[in-house]
């Protein structure tokens, strides 16, 4: 008997990217592209999907996920599981292995490993444990340790303490003028002072994380009568850009502290009109073309405030503890500080409780 005939394909499905004929490639057919007329249509369908997902992730997020997939392969290889699919209790295993380090991983270290792993899935078409109920508990869990380390750890960078920061960086930069003889030195000195004002006071008036205050650009930036509105084109909690929420910074009380005033001189000063905001100072007092890593603002963070004599562990965490702690401190209400700060857990609270730790203590009416 003969074999069935192999029926034709749907045209309401396409082939796998290795099968698809784009339209114009010079292949055969009764079609000028070479293509039954039908078919070329999916396969044009085809091309607009494939070009969907390559651009679904951006270039750097893409290569972040090869290396963060292939630790995940590595790991699963090296401890005989299997990584396609990767179950529930495999999944759980890697994360408690990110864990079990001398230097715990962060929660966002973990986050991105495990997008590696989602995305990996779905390129592919295959099941995942993304859903699972046991896996977002444990997240919860070391959510939770992070958070009681954070706030137990990271100091709160108060307003009086950046008072104490910007005053020391214009004493550094007047003994730069009159110490140094080499221009390019005292350039590098001048960018450096204005660069990290501008980090400092911008990240302590806007709550930003360390990751969302380096990739502003100066295109997120609108100036209006009373002061700065900044719409972050990527947040945590918004990685589309889809939300575009824009943060209100009102100009300082004081010039030498005013987040305004601070920006405009670092741009003035450093020359830029586009690209990204916050850039590397070269050694040759020069700046940079690209902006630098969100690691870096917490460099700057802890060594201003250390160069200011400020007791404390400091880091880039310091300029969201010291916004809702000066904020709870000066009254504003919780809702407010959250909304502001983009909280959405009750972590907050801590930063309030100790913002108003001071305000009416007993202590303070004994006299002594």
């Amino acid at each position: 008997m003969l074999p069935d005939a192999v029926p034709d394909r749907e045209p309401e499905t396409w082939p796998g990217s290795s099968e698809v004929v784009v339209p114009g490639s010079g292949s055969s057919g009764s079609s000028e592209s070479g293509l039954d007329p039908a078919y070329e249509y999916v396969a044009r369908l085809a091309v607009i999907d494939a070009q969907a997902a390559e651009d679904a992730l951006a270039p750097s997020t893409r290569e972040a996920y090869r290396r963060a997939w292939e630790v995940f392969e590595g790991w699963a290889a090296n401890n005989s599981l299997m990584a396609l699919p990767a179950t529930a209790s495999t999944v759980r295993a890697f994360v408690a292995h990110l864990r079990d380090r001398p230097v715990p991983a962060s929660l966002p270290t973990i986050n991105q490993h495990l997008s590696a792993i989602w995305a990996r899935h779905a390129d592919l078409g295959l099941p995942s444990a993304r859903q699972d109920g046991q896996l977002r508990l444990r997240l919860q869990g070391y959510a939770r340790q992070d958070q009681e380390r954070l706030v137990r750890q990271m100091s709160a960078l108060m307003v009086r303490d950046v008072q104490r920061i910007v005053s020391v960086m214009d004493e550094d930069l007047q003994q730069a003028r009159r110490e140094l003889d080499d221009e390019r030195a005292v350039r590098k000195t001048q960018l450096l002072c204005a660069r990290d004002k501008g980090v400092i006071l911008v990240g302590l008036a806007t709550a930003m994380r360390r990751s969302e205050l380096a990739r502003l650009e100066v295109a997120d930036l609108r100036e209006d009568v009373e002061g700065l509105v900044i719409t972050p084109r990527w947040t945590k909690r918004d990685q589309a850009g889809t939300e575009r929420n824009p943060r209100a910074v009102p100009r300082g009380a004081a010039r030498a502290t005013c987040p305004v005033s601070a920006v405009q001189h670092w741009l003035s000063l450093a020359g830029i009109d586009a690209g990204p905001l916050f850039r590397p100072v070269t050694r040759w007092g020069t700046v940079g073309p690209r902006g630098f890593t969100p690691q870096v603002i917490r460099t700057i963070v802890q060594q201003r405030a250390e160069a200011a004599g400020l007791p404390g562990t400091w880091g880039a965490h310091s300029l969201r503890a010291g916004f809702a702690t000066q904020s709870a401190k000066n009254g504003v209400a919780r809702h407010v500080i959250m909304a502001d700060g983009d909280w959405r857990s009750a972590a907050v609270d801590r930063y309030m409780r100790r913002g108003a730790l001071w305000d009416g203590a007993a202590a303070k009416s004994l006299g002594l």
